[in-house]
């Protein structure tokens, strides 16, 4: 991973840098020097103290608030930059161990005989992931569809470094219906008659026809949202906007035997809650 360039804070404090809360830090003492004379003070020597030591190379609160937020911005963003390689070096790894559990997790339905935080058994693996685990829905298409067809393409000495979403679309159903193997037969043909330095997701499909490979279409595994009905107010309200004096018009023109179904169905409603038109 490319690294961004870290910034560089210049500690222009004194030795005598003071403190946050603007107090001034007490001098360090060289140890017991020799007395001059009886009851003279114990002679004392400033000694200079490493930033480090007085909050990291702090800004000096004597300093502009503009010069102060510039150090305060480029500490900020230098420990983001460590924080992203080591989040990211951490996800590597979790991937690389649970990765396979996931897959067979995924892949045998298991999440189905686990509940969800209403109660219910899961319909979708994605969901799965996000309240059992905190993966985000890419993370878990990633773990279950990119990296198994990266590690076999790696194996067979055919190593990339990512796939599309579209290569994996053509890629992810071929491995689950036919295996490994048809994998990169697929890989090879395409291979062989590709016009960019990897193949294309058309090359690839291409490929799956001439293997004489029949392929699926894969459930997505995306809980549909349920349906509800919209409240009879909502309704009225969205019509009543619509019905305007104009609009009446054109329609009577366009459709009048449905403007008429519309007013009786509308007096009918009336009537039966005893409301009369003047």
């Amino acid at each position: 991973m490319a690294r961004l360039s870290d910034f560089s804070l210049d500690d222009s404090s004194p030795a005598t840098s003071p403190h946050a809360d603007g107090t001034e830090a007490p001098e360090e003492t060289s140890g017991s020097e020799a007395a001059e004379g009886k009851g003279s003070r114990t002679k004392t020597k400033t000694a200079k103290v490493p930033a480090a030591r007085l909050g990291t190379g702090l800004p000096d609160p004597k300093a502009k608030p503009s010069e102060q937020l510039v150090v305060c911005e480029r500490a900020i963003h230098d420990a983001k930059v460590k924080w992203r390689e080591a989040a990211d070096k951490a996800m590597a790894a979790f991937l690389e161990e649970a990765g396979p559990y996931f897959v067979w997790v995924h892949e045998n339905k298991l999440y189905k005989h686990l509940k969800d935080n209403n109660g219910k058994p899961y319909r979708s693996f994605n969901r799965y992931c996000q309240e059992q685990h905190g993966i985000s829905r890419s993370s878990g298409y990633r773990i279950t569809r990119v990296i198994p067809l990266l590690n076999i393409l790696a194996t067979a000495d055919h190593p990339v470094s990512d796939l599309s979403s579209r290569q994996t679309q053509v890629l992810h159903p071929v491995r689950r219906q036919h295996g490994e193997d048809s994998v990169l037969k697929v890989w090879e043909t395409a291979w062989s008659t590709k016009k960019g330095p990897v193949p294309s997701p058309d090359e690839l499909s291409k490929a799956v026809t001439l293997c004489g490979l029949v392929v699926r279409a894969e459930d997505d595994e995306e809980e549909k949202p349920a349906l509800t009905q919209a409240s009879p107010g909502a309704e009225v309200e969205k019509a009543a906007k619509i019905l305007v004096p104009d609009t009446v018009r054109l329609a009577v023109k366009e459709d009048p035997e449905k403007v008429l179904l519309l007013v009786k169905t509308l007096n009918a409603a009336l009537e039966e809650a005893g409301i009369t038109i003047d």
